[in-house]
């Protein structure tokens, strides 16, 4: 996807005002020239939006989810696995998008926690063979240990 420039201008409006931008518009601004400016503004937002920068690749600070009370109650246990599988098809969408390997940890806790994302996993692995990261009989094989 792309944005004009009088798109681009209102989202770092916007953004400057405190409303976060979706992930996608945020990734493409910080692989534009406008970096320094998305930058910035991240920077005074990045709590307030639970985002970070990454190796500039923009991630929800999901990690809260991912270790959630222990002691809570069904409904919010199920709360919690729909927000956290939303964050984590977030992630896989944008590395789908921009070939960024997400990394073998994550898309290896994304299928143990979470078996409804092993098929888009399996899908991105398929569409980047270069990450070398194959899925043998519904298990990531990390080639690197």
């Amino acid at each position: 996807m792309s944005l004009n420039q009088s798109e681009i201008f209102e989202w770092l409006d916007r953004a400057n005002l405190g409303e976060c931008p979706p992930l996608w518009v945020i990734q493409y601004l910080l692989d534009s020239k406008y970096y320094a400016s998305m930058r910035a503004t991240i920077s005074k937002f990045e709590k307030q939006w639970n985002i970070s920068v990454v190796n500039y690749q923009v991630q929800k600070s999901s990690e809260a989810l991912f270790t959630a009370v222990r002691g809570a109650s069904r409904r919010e246990d199920i709360a919690m696995r729909s927000k956290a599988r939303l964050l984590r098809m977030d992630k896989l969408k944008m590395a789908s998008l921009v070939g960024e390997n997400p990394g073998f940890d994550f898309l290896q806790q994304c299928c143990h926690d979470d078996p409804a994302l092993q098929i888009v996993i399996k899908k991105v692995l398929a569409k980047f063979p270069q990450w070398g990261i194959p899925c043998v009989e519904g298990v990531l094989v990390d080639r690197e240990k």
